[in-house]
């Protein structure tokens, strides 16, 4: 008579947790590599969704780093910090359409901004301590922006750049936004 061969429940539970948890690392990872690659839907100009709102997370004196996002008055960058001391920080933005409509929101010389005279690269300086800085800007035509964002002259973590009302983290940086 043939034996019986039975699984001891802990194993099989084991195995269906090892399971489950990578399904939802394939499904966070395919997310985050898509929120970089993928073309954007029709909302938001062609920007694609997970971009769309400021991030609810956005406060004077929240964790340091970026926060970037699209509404109906166009593309937004922002950095603050805890006000422990000044951090500087720098984006690297290129497109292949046009920055347009580009305005300061607390940036503290002249020099701050740099834009190329082909509208396509635009340099962002900001000396954040305790407060919100940042640049609000347009992209006419083009489908793509790429931004390189630097804390103390390094490429900041990922962790530490909010995209979108829910602060999605790109899965790289820099990173490239298409619509």
């Amino acid at each position: 008579m043939p034996r019986l061969i039975t699984a001891r429940p802990a194993f099989v539970a084991g195995i269906a947790l090892t399971l489950v948890a990578a399904a939802f690392a394939l499904v966070g990872s395919s997310a985050a590599a898509s929120a970089d690659s993928t073309p954007g839907d029709a909302a938001g100009g062609g920007w694609p969704l997970w971009i769309q709102g400021r991030p609810l997370s956005l406060e004077a004196g929240a964790p340091n780093g970026y926060y970037f996002w699209h509404d109906a008055d166009g593309l937004h960058i922002r950095t603050t910090t805890p006000a422990d001391r000044l951090h500087p920080f720098q984006a690297v933005l290129t497109t292949d359409g046009a920055f347009r409509d580009v305005q300061k929101t607390r940036l503290e010389g002249a020099d701050d901004i740099a834009l190329s005279a082909d509208h396509t690269r635009l340099v962002i300086k900001f000396h954040t301590w305790n407060g919100i800085d940042g640049v609000d800007f347009r992209v006419d035509g083009g489908h793509r922006l790429t931004l390189r964002l630097e804390e103390f002259g390094l490429r900041v973590p990922t962790g530490k750049i909010f995209a979108g009302r829910y602060s999605v983290h790109p899965s790289s940086n820099p990173f490239t936004i298409y619509r």
